[in-house]
């Protein structure tokens, strides 16, 4: 019994399909709560005098995004169960190669045959004919 699972990731969301013996088994959408454009009270000036300690927003902005992001990339990986054997990432942007050294760091998921690729917006169907056309390729040139 082979178990596979690929995951379409942006900021927005992520889709995971999952299929078992090449077959879909299973697909699951998590929406992420990463703010896009967070909003900065004091936008005017990159730093802002609050009471005596002087704040830069932005970095808090950006340590706030970072904390968004690691809580997302949790919940996707508590998705992924402990018996699949292959992970294919893909998707627009960054955040996929974020998630995939989030991913590394976790012993449970570290010792899995994992591939990371580039891939534009998709609708479901497009995202699910990827999946099982990277894993059919896959097993075929290991033939």
């Amino acid at each position: 019994m082979k178990k596979q699972i690929g995951i379409w990731m942006n900021t927005d969301k992520a889709v995971l399909v999952s299929l078992l013996n090449g077959k879909e088994e299973r697909i699951q959408t998590i929406e992420s709560d990463v703010e896009s454009r967070p909003h900065n009270p004091r936008h005017v000036k990159p730093g802002s005098r609050t009471g005596t300690v002087l704040m830069d927003m932005d970095k808090k902005m950006t340590q706030r995004k970072n904390h968004q992001m690691h809580d997302y990339f949790e919940r996707v990986m508590h998705s992924i169960t402990s018996d699949t054997g292959e992970i294919f990432v893909f998707g627009p942007a960054t955040t996929k190669k974020h998630f995939e050294k989030e991913l590394k760091k976790h012993p449970e998921h570290g010792n899995k045959k994992l591939e990371v690729e580039t891939a534009d917006k998709m609708t479901r169907p497009q995202m699910i004919a990827k999946i099982k056309q990277h894993f059919i390729q896959n097993s075929n040139s290991r033939s």
